[in-house]
Formats: structure tokens, C-alpha cells, sequence
């Protein structure tokens, strides 16, 4: 590195400066300003103690969930919500909540590169209810784990739902299903075709 009047020279391989100039020319500004703006957001997300490329992929998972229709609510609300169709009407609720997984399923299978960790960090970006999310990949298995302190008996049944429909909609099979009020535990393989 050299040193000027408060600047710096680094040394950057030439497919970083490459896709630098196409995004700052979509953005219609100097690569300068480009690479400025970028490493300030890096330092900022460092801050909550996120690398960039963490906030990165909740970024993505942010975007999907906008482009699928999510929408954030209130916990309470949810749980109110919840509770009262799932006295009515639990085995349709199950079916919805099964069939949305499964969209996402598919969403997540073209979208991402690893779509059993994309489903991790999507559930880590939009449930904020959920303590501890973890994902193993073994060969074509895939267990998938989910804590909360505070999920109901009746959320942690259909967040399990969702999860399978999203599986499924990758194109795994369930293996196995082990959950409990606050812990949902699922294991998945991947057929061979």
C-alpha cells in the first residue's frame, strides 16, 4: 500500500475491479465513489457483528421473502391468529402453510447455489422467534434443526410444515420428523434419479 493525502493504494484482483465498474456504471457513478459507498456499508455491518458476505445473504434472503409475498407480523398477532383458526380449521391451515413451503422450495432451489443453507439463513432472516436454526449436510441427507423458547405447540406444527413443503419443493423426501413444542427436527434425502 501507498500512502497519499488521506488515501490509500490496495491491490484488488481484476475480476473485483471488473464487476466494480459494471455495478457503479448501472449506478451511474465513479468506481471511486462505487468502492467508497461499498467498504462503509462493509464497516457498518461489522458492527452488528455480521460479515459482509452474512449481510450479504441475508440481504438475499430479505429479497426473496419480498418477491414470495411475505410479510412481517407481530409475534403476538401471529400466535393470536394462529391459535384461533388452528381450533377451526388445523388441517387446512397445515395444507397452506405446507404448499407456501413448498413455493419457497422451488424459489430457493433456482435461486441459490445451496438451497439447504439458503433455507437456513431465510428462516434465520424472517423468523425471529427462532433461537438457534442449523442445518447438516451429509451426502445427499439433510437434517434440519430448529429451536425457539417461544414458539407455541401450534406454530412449531406448522412452521414444521413449511419446512417440509420448503424440502419438498427442493425435491427431498422426509425421512424423518421428530418435534415438540419449541423444537422441530427433520431429516431429509435427496432421491437419486
Amino acid at each position: 500500500m501507498s500512502k497519499g493525502k488521506g488515501r490509500r493504494l490496495v491491490y484488488i484482483p481484476e475480476e473485483l475491479i471488473e464487476g466494480a465498474l459494471e455495478a457503479s456504471r448501472k449506478r451511474g457513478e465513479s468506481i471511486g465513489k462505487f468502492v467508497e459507498v461499498t467498504l462503509r456499508q462493509a464497516i457498518r455491518t461489522s458492527r452488528f457483528d455480521y460479515s459482509p458476505e452474512r449481510a450479504g445473504d441475508l440481504l438475499e434472503a430479505m429479497h426473496a421473502q419480498r418477491i414470495l409475498g411475505g410479510a412481517f407480523v407481530p409475534i403476538d398477532v401471529l400466535d393470536y391468529l394462529i391459535t384461533k383458526a388452528y381450533r377451526d380449521e388445523r388441517e387446512l391451515l397445515q395444507a397452506k402453510w405446507y404448499e407456501s413451503g413448498r413455493w419457497h422450495g422451488k424459489y430457493i432451489r433456482e435461486k441459490f447455489e445451496n438451497p439447504a443453507q439458503a433455507l437456513k439463513t431465510f428462516l434465520e432472516a424472517t423468523r425471529w422467534d427462532l433461537g438457534e436454526v442449523a442445518v447438516k449436510q451429509n451426502g445427499n441427507r439433510v437434517k434440519l434443526r430448529c429451536v425457539s423458547t417461544v414458539l407455541t405447540a401450534e406454530a412449531t406444527e406448522l412452521l414444521s410444515k413449511f419446512i417440509e413443503g420448503a424440502m419438498h419443493g427442493m425435491g427431498y423426501e422426509t425421512e424423518d420428523a421428530d418435534n415438540m413444542k419449541g423444537m422441530i427436527t427433520l431429516q431429509f434425502i435427496m432421491p437419486d434419479i
